[in-house]
């Protein structure tokens, strides 16, 4: 079944993804709504419940930095994850950038050994 709370399918099989400290799904329109010259809203929804979840992770060593990097470098991918409604879902999804702050740095070789308050979000496509 399921051995990750997140996984990811670039192409080439499911692959499990760091476990996050913090996850928030969520779901918003897609929307064009502006106010006329009179105060009206005028609210065109282009799409209906876009998928979103925004993860964090507290600490994560260079090797998991990389594979969540290398999932920014898609154009899309699948995601599994829980939903904010409790369902397991399958979303085509792409990556935001990742951000975090080094942590430990190699001083022989420069390698980034450790990443704190680490982000990325996965928004459907």
């Amino acid at each position: 079944m399921y051995n990750a709370f997140l996984q990811a399918n670039t192409g080439s099989g499911w692959f499990d993804l760091p476990l996050p400290s913090e996850y928030q799904p969520t779901y918003t329109h897609l929307e064009d709504s502006y106010r006329d010259a009179n105060g009206r809203l005028h609210r065109d929804i282009i799409r209906y419940n876009l998928f979103k979840a925004t993860c964090g992770w507290n600490k994560l060593d260079y090797e998991k930095m990389a594979l969540l990097q290398r999932l920014y470098d898609y154009k899309q991918f699948r995601l599994r994850c829980t939903d904010n409604k409790g369902n397991r879902v399958e979303k085509i999804v792409y990556a935001s950038p990742l951000d975090g702050k080094t942590k430990f740095v190699d001083k022989n070789t420069y390698l980034l050994l450790k990443r704190s308050n680490v982000t990325m979000n996965f928004i459907e496509v």
